[in-house]
């Protein structure tokens, strides 16, 4: 209810779509709920003279660090292009993702470093009522909080907002963790807080390094969302006169920051201006529609020739024999007379390696060579770049 009501409140219905409004309430709220969480228990650990209340507070203090990070990474996202940026600035929020990931790494080394120590050095736990409460509220406010950047995320699926949950749950999870060592202690004996607390450290590192790997890829440039690629094709080839689509690439640069490149295959028989006509217009339109920079590429395909269709379908079945190869497109006769070169593309996978290429190129001029020995064979190969 609380969550829904700041949402409410701070991010109107005009602002929905915005994401960098999603980065900013998250950021100040979490601050505020750790600057707050900070002074309850330095001012009580204070007054009982309690050095593991007073450290924790000092542990929420330095929390906000993490929110501080995801203002500031929405803040460089938001910046618009310019002449060193074209594209933007998207990725800062990538980079602030990386960062909070590496610090819930951070906490799960020093949480393993302590639990070690502890096991190594026990040290029996004596059981107090106001500590073991303020790590009560203390583990309620962070799982709130952590809930709360949640139901952020899921509007706009960013993985700072997503690390930085993960991180209040590492909280919560670290905190329970002594709460539970403390009330053990009033009926066992055994420093059983050591061995919990290592267990835990081991989840919180696999969690982290799960978080760092996601963080990570679409800075290294990992492949995009196949439902766009869907799209990207459908709304290609809903055009008149496009009859096939290759070469698709699409690049990222930033959370729905996409610049896209197609070629597009037109019978060669329509006018030039008339092909030209129909691929700007499918720029612009499936642009807008899909909110990318689209880029679209003319293939002229013949579509007359009853040689070339017939050789190309013989080709096709030759193609088939190699499971490495997923298309061939771009297929077209150069030359005159019976000896003509035949050139076309080939996609393969990308378990094909790159020094095997003239291998896998020379077995299939020699198999097409069985068929049509008098031409010249000419392959080009292409890798595919989505999933």
């Amino acid at each position: 209810m609380f969550s829904n009501w700041i949402i409410k409140k701070f991010i109107p219905e005009s602002k929905k779509h915005n994401r960098q409004i999603y980065g900013y309430v998250g950021g100040i709220v979490g601050i505020s709920v750790n600057i707050i969480l900070f002074l309850i228990k330095f001012i009580i650990g204070t007054l009982l003279n309690s050095i593991a209340i007073t450290a924790d507070a000092f542990n929420n203090l330095s929390d906000t660090g993490s929110s501080i990070i995801t203002i500031i990474g929405f803040k460089i996202a938001d910046k618009p292009a310019d002449k060193d940026h074209p594209f933007g600035h998207g990725r800062g929020e990538y980079i602030a993702g990386l960062i909070v990931s590496f610090m819930v790494l951070l906490v799960g080394f020093q949480f393993v470093r302590d639990s070690v120590d502890r096991i190594l050095h026990p040290v029996r736990l004596k059981f107090e009522l106001i500590p073991f409460l303020i790590l009560i509220l203390s583990v309620s406010i962070k799982f709130w909080l952590g809930t709360f950047y949640k139901k952020l995320n899921s509007n706009i699926s960013s993985g700072t907002l997503n690390a930085t949950s993960l991180d209040s749950f590492s909280d919560v999870i670290i905190t329970s963790t002594v709460a539970l060592s403390l009330l053990l202690s009033k009926y066992i004996s055994f420093p059983i807080d050591g061995y919990i607390g290592f267990i835990v450290s081991i989840f919180i590192l696999f969690a982290g390094y799960n978080l760092t790997k996601d963080t990570i890829s679409p800075l290294l440039g990992e492949a995009p969302d196949p439902e766009l690629v869907k799209a990207i094709v459908k709304e290609v080839l809903s055009y008149d006169n496009i009859i096939g689509t290759h070469d698709l690439i699409i690049h990222s640069y930033g959370a729905n920051k996409y610049m896209a490149s197609i070629h597009a295959e037109i019978p060669s028989n329509i006018p030039i201006m008339e092909a030209h006509e129909i691929i700007d217009r499918a720029e612009n339109e499936i642009s807008k529609k899909l909110d990318i920079l689209l880029v679209i590429h003319q293939d002229p395909v013949n579509v007359d020739d009853e040689k070339i269709k017939e050789t190309k379908k013989e080709i096709e079945e030759v193609i088939k024999s190699f499971p490495q190869i997923l298309s061939f497109h771009d297929f077209r006769f150069v030359g005159d007379g019976e000896y003509k070169n035949i050139l076309f593309d080939v996609v393969v996978s990308q378990e094909v390696k790159k020094e095997d290429e003239e291998k896998l190129k020379h077995e299939i001029v020699n198999k097409i060579k069985k068929v049509h020995s008098q031409y010249n064979i000419k392959i080009h190969i292409d890798r595919n770049y989505n999933p």
